[in-house]
């Protein structure tokens, strides 16, 4: 016990303190720290993620399957609807022995009736609608197709004449066809007829291939029976038969054989309140095309459309042409919409084209749309009620976002755009498109000013907006540049923007940029309103033209203030290159009296001076210091646009011109004019940054008469300016002086 090799026992029973008097090395012990225990913790949170991440796939692939089956009963639940409504086509089948029986009784006829698809089912409305084409087929048969007894019997027939009716279903179709064992159509005799009726000339006819000449069988008083009777030779049967199988999106066609017998072949859509439809986007109205009516879609190039004689457009399509017309000038839209909806459309392609190819019957129609949307399954409802249905449209189906979408009517837009169709909806309960644009038109001028709040900020947007609203404005948000810049592209009515500076996409200084390059936007007022407050940002804004600078946060009295000026025609802002001008409600007058894009007149007995260059602050700064010394200012951004004012006949009687600019240079401009008698005439400074000789002696050789490198003097260039005019040359081309 008195060892003492023999270690001491642990009192308290633990083995601390025998461990801590063995040395072990790393090799034979390991060691943890904080280190190893915060990696062990990080370790069980990932196979806990793990775990966590299968127990969410599993959601996931439930999620999924139960969508499957739900998607599988809503279809099963569609098609029992759908049977629901299907009727068999013997309904109508069993109708017809007995007006044949009478029909043939009446003209000394044999005739038996088959009948082969009794138990195909058609949808109710369908059928209803089918009855009237059927028995006028049928009729036809009996009165027209089906031969004497004694004739029959003379070519080898049997005696007894055969009709046969077929039902059955084709892909998304239900075919009805009407035959008989007749003597068939005879194409030359139809064609006389259509001569004497002077629907065709004999020239025409000639070309006509038979499939076509049957087609004249479906006008209104046509016929080929030389004396009328009870039942034929008034020309209306064939008609009825055409006008209601196009009230239920049906067609129909003709095959003959001389001698042995007529087909009618009618295809019906297998139901009128369910199925595909494609979208389109025109004129900001969602529009849906029944799939039967649609032949193609295609994204055409602009160039790739052409013109006939008279005018009209039309594109070639599988070797053939066929008409184009825009979907604005076949419908017409009696209705206001939301400014937010009108003028925040996509900035699409102008060079490219997206038409519908639709077809009805044997006709075929491009339609021009602005945009083509995906396709959707619809239910359609019929417009009924004492509201009119509008031409081109068959009814309306409600979307899935609770939003009416129309539902075009093919067979009625071929009809307007052929021209035997009006469009126009007469009905006292609305006034016509012209009365309510004229209305419109006339209120313009006294209507409550619009402010543009362009901001990234929601809360932003919504606190002016409340503060514009108390005062009386109209307010309309955007939440950055660029969609402001969609907006007022499009036609937004704006006479006031207030806009931050940092934005996505496109800041506030950028929109205030492309404002100024635009001749129709320029006019519209804007001010910064950011929280950005130094002398660097003001600057640049008032060098872009801005007429207020704000600086955030902003008292609602100075604000309103600020607005109520700069409507009255102020600039607010210190340095800016904005000229003060009229009350904006003024110069709408002004823009409604005169047409854009014609020469502008001369108002009084001042020179007017014609700045051309590309940058708007050098155009800003030009027409400031010129109005300033009494001249009248007209500003073009290159030098085609300087081209066409001229060639339009702007009456100004000096012209200062950049020399690098996109489209047509400063000197492409002055050899252009240089051709021209009359505008070789008038004297041109060029107001440039290339200084170099070689660039004066082009310029001087091509008639320029001054030139200036910037930066300029202004109180030189004015000097020069009004010498100019009085006929002195500041530049001199070397061949004029040797």
């Amino acid at each position: 016990d008195n060892n003492p090799s023999t270690p001491p026992k642990n009192p308290s029973g633990n083995g601390n303190s025998f461990m801590a008097d063995i040395e072990l090395d790393d090799l034979e012990l390991d060691r943890f720290s904080e280190f190893h225990l915060l990696a062990q913790e990080m370790i069980e949170l990932v196979v806990r993620i793990r775990e966590s991440t299968s127990d969410i796939q599993f959601l996931v692939d439930e999620t999924d399957q139960l969508g499957k089956n739900i998607r599988d009963i809503t279809d099963q639940l569609q098609e029992q609807i759908n049977k629901s409504r299907m009727v068999p086509f013997a309904q109508n089948a069993d109708r017809l022995p007995l007006p044949i029986r009478k029909i043939a009784q009446g003209y000394d006829k044999q005739v038996q009736l088959k009948v082969e698809g009794r138990e195909v089912l058609i949808d109710k409305m369908i059928l209803e609608h089918l009855w009237d084409p059927l028995l006028q087929i049928v009729k036809n048969s009996v009165t027209h197709g089906i031969e004497q007894p004694e004739d029959r019997v003379a070519n080898g027939k049997e005696a007894m004449g055969t009709i046969t009716v077929r039902a059955f279903l084709q892909g998304p179709q239900t075919v009805i066809s009407v035959s008989d064992d007749g003597g068939g159509i005879d194409a030359h005799k139809v064609k006389q007829k259509a001569i004497q009726k002077n629907l065709i000339s004999p020239e025409e006819a000639n070309s006509l291939k038979d499939q076509e000449i049957y087609d004249f069988l479906f006008n209104a008083g046509f016929t080929t029976k030389e004396k009328a009777d009870s039942h034929a030779g008034r020309g209306v049967g064939l008609d009825i038969v055409r006008n209601k199988l196009n009230e239920i999106r049906g067609s129909v066609s003709i095959d003959s054989i001389p001698g042995r017998g007529t087909t009618f072949t009618m295809r019906l859509p297998l139901t009128l309140t369910i199925g595909k439809a494609l979208c389109c986007l025109n004129n900001n109205v969602r529009i849906a095309f029944p799939i039967d009516g649609i032949e193609d879609t295609q994204t055409i190039l602009r160039q790739d459309i052409n013109k006939d004689k008279d005018g009209n457009s039309y594109i070639n399509w599988n070797n053939s042409r066929i008409p184009l017309r825009s979907l604005n000038q076949l419908l017409q839209y009696n209705r206001q919409m939301s400014r937010s909806f009108m003028y925040n459309s996509a900035n699409n392609d102008e060079n490219s084209v997206p038409i519908i190819i639709l077809r009805g019957g044997n006709d075929i129609l491009a339609v021009e749309v602005d945009q083509i949307l995906p396709e959707e399954e619809i239910v359609i409802k019929q417009i009924s009620g004492p509201l009119p249905k509008p031409k081109g449209i068959s009814g309306a189906t409600v979307r899935s976002d609770g939003t009416i979408m129309p539902v075009a009517d093919v067979i009625e837009l071929i009809k307007i755009a052929e021209g035997s169709l009006s469009n126009q909806v007469k009905s006292q309960m609305f006034p016509s498109v012209a009365v309510e644009k004229q209305a419109m038109s006339e209120s313009q001028v006294n209507i409550t000013p619009l402010v543009l709040i362009v901001d990234d900020s929601i809360t932003v947007r919504e606190m002016l907006s409340i503060t514009f609203s108390k005062e009386g404005y109209r307010v309309e948000q955007a939440r950055d540049g660029q969609e402001a810049w969609q907006k007022l592209r499009s036609g937004l009515p704006c006479n006031l923007i207030f806009c931050d500076i940092e934005m996505p996409r496109m800041n506030g200084l950028e929109l205030l940029q492309h404002l100024q390059e635009d001749e129709e936007l320029s006019h519209i007022p804007m001010a910064i309103l950011s929280s950005r407050g130094s002398q660097k940002h003001q600057k640049i804004a008032a060098e872009l033209g801005a007429c207020a600078y704000l600086i955030k946060p902003c008292v609602d009295k100075e604000l309103i203030d600020s607005a109520q000026r700069m409507m009255n025609g102020e600039v607010l802002l210190e340095g800016s290159t904005r000229v003060p001008t009229a009350r904006m409600t003024d110069i709408q007058a002004e823009d409604d009296k005169s047409t854009f894009g014609a020469a502008r007149r001369k108002t009084s007995s001042a020179p007017m001076v014609l700045i051309v260059d590309d940058s708007v602050v050098v155009r800003e700064m030009l027409s400031l210091s010129f109005k300033k010394a009494g001249y009248e200012v007209e500003v073009a951004r290159d030098g085609q646009d300087a081209w066409e004012k001229l060639s339009e006949g702007l009456p100004c009687e000096i012209i200062l011109c950049d020399i690098e600019m996109p489209r047509m240079n400063g000197l492409e401009l002055l050899a252009r004019m240089q051709q021209d008698d009359v505008l070789s005439q008038l004297p041109v400074a060029m107001v440039t940054s290339r200084g170099a000789e070689k660039h004066r002696s082009i310029a001087a050789d091509l008639g320029a008469r001054a030139y200036f490198t910037k930066p300029y003097i202004e109180d030189e260039l004015l000097d020069v300016a009004k010498r100019l005019i009085d006929g002195e040359v500041f530049l001199t081309s070397a061949t004029a002086q040797s």
